[in-house]
């Protein structure tokens, strides 16, 4: 039972299929969403509690539109509630994993289930000391498994008892020997943990284990006993390696409807204070049962009414909140097909650039600052997100290999990865957080930027080449262009900049704001639509235990502080320790070879505050190379900041 981990831990990073070590040393494998929401009814059964899962809805329509996923849930809270017995004690359940154990006495190795209540000793007048084992195997499909020890080492002895674990803590593999008492035979776990990738697309083609003749068992322990066929190569791995499990993550900044009319707007802030029945009228609605929808619908809006509004009203608010159709808050629209995901993000981003007011909607507030006087040059828009809610949603996981599209045959690889027994279509969800915070949205000036483009257009091209640019545009999560034509020199470039810049002004807040590198997140706008471009930027940070924050990061947003802060960012981004060698063109840094000048020690960051994982960075972009400083977007700025200094 996960009564342990933390709310937000269960969207990640000890989402379903993760391994997690309990206080008691003991490694346990998360289960999928069928275990999730049920209690012990004290007769040794677990059941599950639906009135409980429907208190945990949470709404978000654009996530949903996008996931096609019609509702999430929050993880339950191992908590009491005196008021909702119902909601009390629920659990998230885990299996043990691996499931082999070393006596680390005598080395003698036994299998553990789920109904070992006691670790009884294998010698008689001798007390055991049970360790789980460090190794198990992994595919790229997502199946884990325990390491294949007989097989490894060629025993076909009967049953799974005799095997003996020896690691002398030698400095390679070769120390560590597994062996069958009763057959004699042995074999260390050298070249075990080996693996060989196709260089053109990354695939796993060979592995220690499968040249050993061990196939992938398609397990899937997080669903229990499941398994299923695949022929990918298994892979022997630490069970505390960092790649066997890789989260995916979506986040949504909630939106209101701006285009809606001051009655409508009314009724939706009173919907969605009611989330759970208003998950229950979009069923209805998605099963064409108009009129039951509206009688529950007036129920719901009775109590705030002396007289209900008129249906065309509350179908025009309900259509908006159950078809994510929110207002893009009245910007250019792009003539250059985008995909889903520049879509989404595109929405936010004419939100944010614009005023949301107090009275217009409680849970995003945005007031727009004023760029200081030395700054319009290249500063178009600061605007204080006073409040904002971000909505994040777990909806699946990779091993070894990072998928690089998340959205990819969504929703069915989320349903048939978490669940043992997918729900049906309209019944379909997923686990996710909401986190409440504040921000500070920045955008740059399109002519400052059109003109930097064109002006270094000659240094671009030949920093920025070819296999460079098409390995950019190969990264999903940086949202290239859909045609090739458009994967340009001068798209990468708007992009690193933006990126990098984000990163340099994190770097300066922690000093100035009071939140860790680890605390701030980062969304990035970046489109060379040449009727809808973009370059912005919003730093934020949101918690899922507070109800906002204490200002401290929106009050760099204002004139006086702003500035200063931008060239002391500057100042400390124009010179590396580890330069002229982190600026030098190297062809390509960084995981995916999508970073040129960018290293821990200028403006990579811990992979929670960066959407990109650190891909997509280029510190020349925006000061230049200490050889040729004049090429940066700020390089002007770099004389004023040292004078500041």
């Amino acid at each position: 039972m996960a009564s342990d981990i933390r709310l937000g831990q269960l969207i990640t990073p000890f989402g379903p299929g993760s391994i997690y070590t309990d206080k008691n040393g003991i490694p346990n494998l998360v289960c999928g969403l069928d275990f999730w929401h049920r209690h012990w009814d004290g007769q040794g059964n677990w059941k599950e509690d639906e009135v409980a899962m429907r208190k945990h809805v949470i709404d978000e329509p654009r996530l949903s539109t996008l996931l096609h996923i019609p509702q999430f849930r929050q993880p339950p809270e191992n908590c009491r509630d005196d008021q909702n017995p119902g909601l009390s004690g629920l659990e998230v359940q885990t299996h043990r994993f691996p499931t082999w154990y070393a006596d680390s006495l005598s080395g003698k190795m036994r299998r553990f289930s789920l109904d070992t209540r006691k670790l009884a000793s294998l010698e008689t007048g001798k007390k055991a000391q049970w360790r789980p084992v460090r190794f198990i195997s992994v595919c790229s499909h997502g199946h884990i498994a325990d390491f294949a020890w007989k097989a490894w080492c060629g025993c076909t002895c009967p049953g799974e008892g005799g095997l003996v674990l020896n690691d002398s803590g030698g400095p390679d593999l070769g120390s560590v020997k597994v062996s069958c008492s009763s057959c004699k035979k042995w074999k260390t776990l050298a070249g075990s943990m080996g693996m060989e990738r196709d260089p053109d697309n990354g695939r796993i083609e060979k592995s220690g284990l499968k040249s050993a003749g061990i196939g992938c068992t398609g397990e899937r322990p997080w669903l229990g006993q499941a398994a299923q066929p695949c022929q990918e190569p298994p892979v022997a791995v630490l069970i505390n390696q960092s790649n066997i499990y890789f989260g995916k993550v979506l986040s949504s900044i909630y939106l209101p409807d701006l285009s809606a009319e001051q009655s409508v707007s009314d009724i939706q802030k009173i919907l969605r204070q009611n989330e759970s029945e208003l998950i229950a009228v979009k069923m209805l609605l998605g099963l064409h049962h108009r009129t039951p929808a509206l009688g529950m619908l007036h129920e719901i809006l009775r109590p705030y009414y002396p007289s209900l509004p008129d249906d065309d009203s509350i179908m025009q608010a309900m259509d908006s909140l159950s078809q994510g159709t929110s207002m893009v808050g009245g910007g250019p629209v792009a003539i250059i097909e985008e995909s889903e995901s520049q879509k989404f993000r595109r929405a936010e981003y004419n939100v944010l650039r614009n005023e949301v007011g107090p009275g217009v909607d409680d849970e995003l507030r945005v007031i727009p600052s004023e760029v200081p006087d030395g700054m319009e040059r290249w500063f178009g828009r600061v605007n204080l997100v006073e409040r904002l809610r971000e909505t994040r949603v777990f909806c699946g996981f990779d091993r070894l290999i990072r998928e690089r599209e998340p959205l990819e045959n969504m929703p069915a690889s989320a349903m048939n990865q978490l669940f043992l027994n997918p729900p049906a279509p309209e019944f379909q969800w997923l686990p996710a957080i909401k986190n409440y915070g504040e921000g500070i949205f920045v955008e740059l000036n399109e002519d400052a930027v059109c003109t930097w483009l064109a002006e270094n257009s000659e240094w671009l091209k030949h920093r920025l080449d070819q296999a460079f640019v098409a390995r950019m545009a190969d990264e999903a999560n940086l949202m290239p262009p859909l045609q090739g034509e458009n994967r340009t020199p001068q798209w990468a470039a708007r992009y690193l900049l933006v990126h990098t810049l984000a990163h340099i002004m994190i770097n300066q807040m922690v000093f100035e704001s009071g939140y860790s590198s680890a605390a701030l997140k980062e969304r990035i706008f970046v489109s060379s639509d040449p009727e809808a471009p973009m370059a912005a930027f919003l730093i934020y940070t949101a918690a899922g235990d507070s109800e906002g924050s204490l200002g401290g990061l929106v009050r760099i947003g204002r004139p006086e502080l702003f500035e200063p802060i931008v060239l002391r960012a500057l100042s400390r981004a124009s010179w590396c320790s580890a330069d002229p060698v982190c600026s030098e063109d190297l062809g390509g840094t960084g995981s995916r070879r999508v970073n040129k000048a960018a290293c821990h020690a200028c403006v990579l960051l811990p992979e929670t505050a960066c959407e990109t994982v650190n891909s997509g960075l280029d510190r020349a972009m925006v000061v230049g190379t200490p050889e040729a400083p004049r090429h940066g977007f700020l390089s002007e700025l770099i004389h004023q900041a040292m004078t500041l200094i």
